[in-house]
């Protein structure tokens, strides 16, 4: 039986914000599997400008943040790309309180399948509060000045 495909469900907008060295990601859901490559098309031109070489996510997902499980592969290999260029933790604030425990499963086997450090926040601050720290940890393990991004 072949794969009827379908258009993209779901909203992605993400924006880097250099002073705090954090990739923001907003996300509206819930999610096919076609959005995923919307997400790494949007997302991807993004992490392309990232010149850091430590780095955190905040995810900001608004609505059911849910999708298919052929969509967890999918969200697995963007993670892993996203490591390989300095994603040193990603913080995840779900927005939405229906359906929190499927959202969470959901999002925590997209990170499963790697060593990336990720947690549930509340809210922003909080999230960037502990990205903060993970971002400072990662420079302080590569010898890098976190003022300067150089080699001590």
């Amino acid at each position: 039986m072949s794969r009827i495909e379908f258009g993209a469900h779901g909203e992605v907008h993400a924006h880097f914000k250099s002073e705090k060295n954090i990739l923001f990601i907003d996300l509206v859901g819930p999610f096919n599997l076609e959005f995923m490559q919307k997400y790494e098309t949007e997302v991807g031109a993004e992490r392309a400008k990232i010149a850091a070489p430590c780095w955190g996510s905040l995810v900001n997902v608004h609505g059911l943040a849910l999708a298919p499980m052929e969509a967890t592969q999918s969200g697995q290999a963007i993670v892993s790309k996203a490591v390989t260029k300095g994603l040193a933790a990603t913080a995840i604030v779900l927005q939405e309180p229906e359906g929190i425990t499927m959202q969470k499963k959901f999002w925590s086997r997209v990170y499963a399948s790697s060593t990336l450090p990720f947690e549930y926040f509340d809210n922003s601050q909080e999230a960037i509060e502990w990205l903060t720290n993970k971002i400072l940890a990662c420079m302080q393990a590569h010898k890098l000045n976190p003022y300067t991004n150089v080699h001590k």
